[in-house]
This record gives structure tokens, C-alpha cells and sequence, in this order.
């Protein structure tokens, strides 16, 4: 094993700018002190972040590097989708010990970028820290929307259909039956729950599809668990919302027996699923559902918003009306 303290710093951002794609736009990239880029003229830039801590994010005996990095890329690339942005631009920053596995660095790196570029985005600079305790990974992505284009958590309004891509609480259950029973094999009956955790898809190209025709208007990154982020959609939107109609998902339903919790709690709690929740108006159900189709994203309707704010329900499978939890994921309070 080559270790990065075995070739240094410098020889180790070498490597890596050597097998780092190239990337449109991009005036002065990685390698001087800063990078130089040319926006396109008449854009807005839309910008976010996200870190990732060993311990706290993953564990190196469940992901490899290479996954590791894109999965960091996809919690970036949900935040984009959740703004309906075109991805153009990253930097990342890497705290890793001075033992660090100069492979495994370079397969990260590549993780990122390919999950980048599928996107239309590219690394375009970083930074290297050295720490004696936890690792750490932090990505910057920028990319680009028209004018008052971006959806936002805002805007939602009472009779709006909720949809949701994906299937929320699957990576939750995944986490929970891995942190149980430790990695699935390739034909264990969860091994889907696992993947939906170490490998979430990417929305951006039908968030991108779907703003074109004017059907969302308010929309959110599921990350921290549905519940709480349509909670946060609410607040912004002042509209309060029923959910009434979520189909049922055998593999949850397997995993919430397994696990000895509720379906509910996998479904509408803590999780990482870098699913999309959005408020759709009704007319555009149909194109919604056919746009979903053509790009193989798996697109469910669960409910409605509702004009009291304060109301945040869930209808069960007896018919009966139950509050929605209002906890999510939080760093600071879960461990």
C-alpha cells in the first residue's frame, strides 16, 4: 500500500489532476490558486454544500472508496435536482490521515468525478488537510438556473398534489439492517435496501425535465427523512399537508418486521434516501407521470397540501388520521 505521506502532498494532487476529467466553462482549473470560470451570461448560479464524516457518514468496512465519492456527489447533485439547476462546476476538500491509502484516494476522486460529469458537472480545484482523528470529505457544487427559474421550498399551494420520487425509507432500512446484521450479500432479500443507501440515484435530468413544463411549484431534497422535510416545505409554502394514498412497499414492509419497527418510522423518519418531494398542480399529473416514465424514475403521488398550516397528517390503512412525526435527522441532537 502506497500511503499519501509516502509521496507527499504534491505528488498526490499530481496524481490526481492527471486522471480528472475536463470540464466546459472552465478558464484556469485545478493545479493554480484558485479556479477562473465563465458563467453563462444572463444565469443565476445556484451553490451548495455538504460534508461528509467517516463515523458519522460512513463506515470504510460498508462502502469502498469509489462509491464513497460518488454517493458524497449525489448528496450535492440532490440538492441541485431540488432547485431544478444544471450542474457545471465542484470543489472538494479532503481531510485524511497522513496513512491514507494513496489508491483509495485516487479512487474516490474518481467516484466524485464520474458522478459529476454524468450530470454535466466537473471537479474543477480542492484542498488536502491532514488529521489525526475522523476523516472527512467536503464537496462544493455550483451550477446554473435561468432567471426566477429555481423551484423552491416556497410556492406550494393548497389542493397541490405531493409526489415523491423513489421510495423513501428504503435507505433508512438498509442503514438500520446493515448496522444489525452487517453487509448484505449479493442475493440477500435487503441487499436492494443497502444499494439504496451506498448508491442513491441522481434526479437531476428529470427535475430538469419536469421544470420545463411549468408543473412544480415547490420542491425539496428528501434527505433527513420525509416527514421532516415536507415539514420544512410546509413552513415555507404556509400550506399544510395529508398524506393518503402511499402505496405499499414490500421491502420495507419486510425490513420494518425484521428490524421490530413500525413501517411508518422507516417511511416518514430519519433517513438518506436523496429522493425529491414536490408540489405538483393538478392539471400536470399526467405529463409529470409520462416525463417520469420516459426517464425510468420511479414517481409516486401520496397526498395533498392543504390550506391550514398547521395540519400535517397521514391517513393508515384502517382509515384513520394520524400527525405526522415532525423529526427528522438532526447532527446535533442523533447520534
Amino acid at each position: 500500500m502506497t500511503r499519501i505521506q509516502d509521496v507527499g502532498e504534491f505528488e498526490a494532487i499530481r496524481r490526481l489532476l492527471a486522471a480528472r476529467p475536463k470540464v466546459q466553462g472552465v478558464v484556469v482549473g485545478s493545479g493554480d490558486d484558485a479556479a477562473v470560470l465563465t458563467p453563462e451570461p444572463g444565469m443565476e448560479l445556484v451553490v451548495t454544500t455538504d460534508t461528509f464524516v467517516e463515523g458519522r457518514h460512513w463506515r470504510s468496512e460498508w462502502i469502498g472508496a469509489h462509491a464513497l465519492g460518488a454517493r458524497l456527489s449525489a448528496a450535492n447533485l440532490s440538492d441541485l435536482a431540488a432547485m431544478a439547476a444544471r450542474p457545471q462546476w465542484a470543489v472538494v476538500s479532503y481531510g485524511m490521515r497522513r496513512d491514507h491509502d494513496l489508491e483509495d484516494l485516487l479512487a474516490f476522486d474518481a467516484g466524485l468525478s464520474l458522478a459529476l460529469v454524468a450530470d454535466g458537472a466537473g471537479l474543477v480545484g480542492g484542498n488536502f488537510a491532514a488529521v489525526d482523528g475522523p476523516e472527512w470529505f467536503g464537496l462544493t457544487l455550483f451550477g446554473a438556473c435561468a432567471p426566477d427559474r429555481a423551484w423552491r421550498r416556497s410556492g406550494a399551494r393548497a389542493s397541490d398534489a405531493i409526489a415523491v420520487t423513489g421510495s423513501p425509507g428504503r435507505a433508512a432500512a438498509g442503514l438500520q439492517l446493515a448496522q444489525r446484521f452487517g453487509l448484505p450479500d449479493a442475493a440477500a432479500w435487503w441487499a436492494p435496501l443497502f444499494e439504496a443507501w451506498a448508491a442513491p440515484r441522481s434526479r437531476v435530468g428529470f427535475a430538469r425535465s419536469i421544470a420545463a413544463i411549468d408543473a412544480v411549484r415547490a420542491a425539496i431534497d428528501v434527505s433527513d427523512g420525509f416527514a421532516a422535510d415536507l415539514g420544512h416545505l410546509c413552513d415555507a409554502s404556509a400550506v399544510g399537508a395529508e398524506i393518503d394514498a402511499w402505496p405499499p412497499d414490500p421491502l420495507i414492509e419486510r425490513a420494518a418486521d425484521e428490524l421490530g419497527v413500525s413501517i411508518e418510522a422507516l417511511r416518514f423518519g430519519a433517513g438518506d434516501d436523496y429522493e425529491l418531494a414536490l408540489a405538483v398542480a393538478p392539471p400536470a399529473r399526467a405529463r409529470c407521470e409520462s416525463i417520469a416514465r420516459d426517464a425510468n424514475v420511479p414517481l409516486t403521488w401520496v397526498g395533498h397540501f392543504t390550506a391550514n398550516p398547521s395540519e400535517r397528517t397521514w391517513i393508515d390503512s384502517e382509515g384513520a388520521r394520524r400527525s405526522l412525526p415532525r423529526s427528522g435527522w438532526d447532527h446535533f441532537t442523533q447520534r
